[in-house]
């Protein structure tokens, strides 16, 4: 069974410019880690009080990595040689979590800092090594019985904790290869991941950005972050000005992107053939037990539902005034009197009070999340952009955020307390092995938070300008959450598909290939400027291979269920905490069907998209007061 530290990393980076009170409002410059007071950094200690802690629990680990390897060879003779296997292997690996987590956090707090970097490096490659002894596991297990390893089972409540991992064991078993086999793949995968960590250290260490004019004329310093600023600017020069700095920049860098990507993908297809799968799209479902028509079926039915899309841009268009509108100018809020800037604590208030629905300890549990320094809060310098949640077993869930009091942000802020709440519940109820969810579940706990924050706003609000300015928000987010994502998919089937027929991934393929699909989506309705055919460059999931469409069906599966907890329909509340609780106890879709949706059938995403076009119309009749 293959371990995987869940790092759930938000699609939505509107984030990083507005700072702590401690901050002077009239800098330019993004502070330093020393200047944002203490309440607003996470609290790293609850891992380790210190790197020398560390370093004891990083020489444990070296010293027992290989107690593993006494037990090889003897899996099959008795259940507790099996147990203590497993046992041990266990305890190692959640050390390893914790060692894992603990380095990477430090790296992304200051991405520059060459000593957490070499503490990052050094648990990877540890990790590796932790693959590597343990490579003779799954597949000396597979050559058990099965009538013998459901007996083995039955005798040992320790080895029952493992039984859906057995069972998918057996299901998969003609890709697990020979202990050898599994020993060099697990070798490979420090060079493997090197493509990422190219990528990585392109996009957040080595490329600097442009300065470019704010609203007030004041030259500032490009970020990820301020890029996302600054396409909501009501000044479509300073819009233009942020688009031409970010895709100029990535424009002189894209033979680099290229050749990553391109690596990328010769990784995805050298696994995909040596475990014996004839596509690469069809590996990485498998691993969820997932059928590939869903991801066929969630890109067909997107497809039939251009026309609320392009009705939704042909509204901005209108009400923003102008003949033209480009694709940079779709994040500007288009009723000013919403531009509200939250604090941090009036973020939380907020959230708080929109949770009542979920009840008392859910409310007492997200403010526990919420104002523990399990947050890293604001921007500072060489800090990772956007936001995520992540965390080992054995500690309460991390979250980055690059705080900035924009009402998208406050969703943001929900979205990533959605997965740590998620983890949090899951930690709690079920043992180790079957605590790591799959990602294709991992998106529904954090959207689904945004819809109840969402359908709290509308219905407390009477302002009909600000209504609307929330529907825009939630037509906005699922555009990005649904169309954008299915979009990405797309892309990234195409590009897979053309590696495996060997046509060469040069800069020009990949702009083509991602501009094609780029205009099915929006011409006639957006200006699509020609730089935009980089995006791909810009992706850093397309690294996670077929892992964007997950947003997608995450968001369908998460109205879907919210609604009936905002319904009050019985016991939707129920299933839907068991839920939150069930980790990896079963397979993915039909953990949803137990919580009340079928992913099997495209309902869950017709039913998003019309809401969508609902949503639309609203705004179109809001507008005719």
């Amino acid at each position: 069974m293959k371990r995987i530290l869940t790092i759930i990393i938000s699609m939505i980076v509107l984030v990083n410019v507005v700072l702590a009170n401690e901050i002077e409002q009239d800098t330019k410059q993004i502070p330093t880690r020393d200047e944002i007071a203490e309440q607003y950094q996470w609290n790293l200690e609850d891992i380790y009080s210190t790197t020398e802690a560390w370093e004891k629990d990083f020489k444990y680990v070296k010293e027992h990595i290989a107690d593993i390897q006494k037990y090889k060879g003897k899996l099959g003779k008795s259940a507790k040689n099996l147990q203590e296997c497993l046992t041990g292997s266990e305890k190692v690996e959640r050390i390893i979590d914790q060692l894992y987590v603990y380095a990477h956090l430090l790296k992304d707090q200051d991405t520059k800092n060459t000593t957490n970097q070499a503490l990052a490096n050094r648990i990877a490659s540890l990790n590796q090594q932790f693959y590597q002894e343990r490579a003779f596991l799954w597949p000396e297990i597979q050559e058990i019985p099965e009538n013998k390893l459901n007996k083995f089972v039955k005798s040992s409540p320790e080895l029952q904790e493992y039984r859906h991992a057995f069972d998918d064991m057996v299901r998969q078993k003609k890709h697990i290869l020979s202990e050898r086999e599994e020993e060099l793949l697990a070798m490979a995968g420090n060079m493997a991941r090197e493509f990422s960590s190219i990528r990585e250290a392109l996009t957040q260490a080595d490329i600097i950005f442009p300065k470019v004019k704010d609203e007030d004329g004041d030259i500032i310093e490009l970020s990820y972050g301020r890029y996302y600023f600054l396409l909501q600017s009501k000044d479509p020069e300073v819009r233009r000005a942020a688009f031409e700095g970010i895709y100029g920049t990535f424009d002189k860098f894209k033979n680099t992107s290229a050749a990553a990507y391109r690596g990328s993908i010769k990784k995805d297809i050298f696994y995909a053939t040596a475990r014996g799968y004839d596509s690469c799209i069809k590996m990485a479902l498998d691993g969820d037990n997932v059928p590939i028509e869903v991801y066929d079926n969630l890109i067909a039915t997107v497809h039939e539902y251009m026309d609320p899309l392009h009705r939704y841009m042909n509204l901005r268009k209108k009400l923003m005034g102008v003949d033209e509108l480009h694709l940079y100018d779709t994040s500007v809020p288009i009723i000013p009197e919403s531009e509200v800037i939250y604090t941090y604590e009036e973020a939380v208030e907020l959230i708080i009070d929109a949770l009542a629905i979920m009840g008392p300890q859910f409310q007492a549990d997200a403010k526990m999340a919420l104002t523990s320094r399990w947050i890293d809060v604001y921007e500072t310098r060489n800090k990772r952009s956007g936001a995520y949640s992540w965390g080992a077993y054995d500690t309460h869930p991390y979250m980055l955020m690059n705080f900035n009091g924009t009402r998208n942000n406050v969703f943001t802020l929900i979205h990533e307390l959605g997965h740590s709440l998620h983890s949090y519940y899951t930690n709690q109820t079920q043992p180790y092995p079957t605590a790591n969810y799959s990602l294709f579940v991992a998106e529904v706990a954090s959207t689904f938070l945004e819809n109840i924050l969402m359908n709290y706003m509308l219905t407390t609000i009477e302002d009909d300008n600000e209504k609307l300015s929330l529907l825009d928000q939630w037509a906005d987010n699922i555009q990005g959450t649904l169309y954008t994502q299915v979009l990405f998919a797309e892309f990234e089937r195409e590009a897979h598909r053309l590696a495996e027929k060997g046509v060469p991934l040069t800069v020009e393929t990949l702009n083509t290939t991602y501009f094609d699909i780029l205009k099915f989506y929006y011409e006639g309705v957006l200006v699509l400027d020609d730089e935009y055919a980089l995006t791909w460059s810009r992706i850093s999931h397309f690294y996670r291979q077929f892992y964007v469409y997950k947003y997608a069906t995450s968001i369908s599966a998460s109205t879907a269920l919210s609604k009936k907890v905002i319904d009050g329909e019985e016991g939707a509340l129920d299933r839907y905490m068991e839920f939150l609780g069930s980790g990896s106890s079963d397979y993915p879709i039909e953990l949803l069907k137990k919580a009340g949706v079928d992913m099997s059938s495209p309902e869950p995403i017709e039913y998003t998209l019309d809401l969508f076009n609902d949503i639309v119309t609203q705004m179109e009749e809001l507008i005719e007061k």
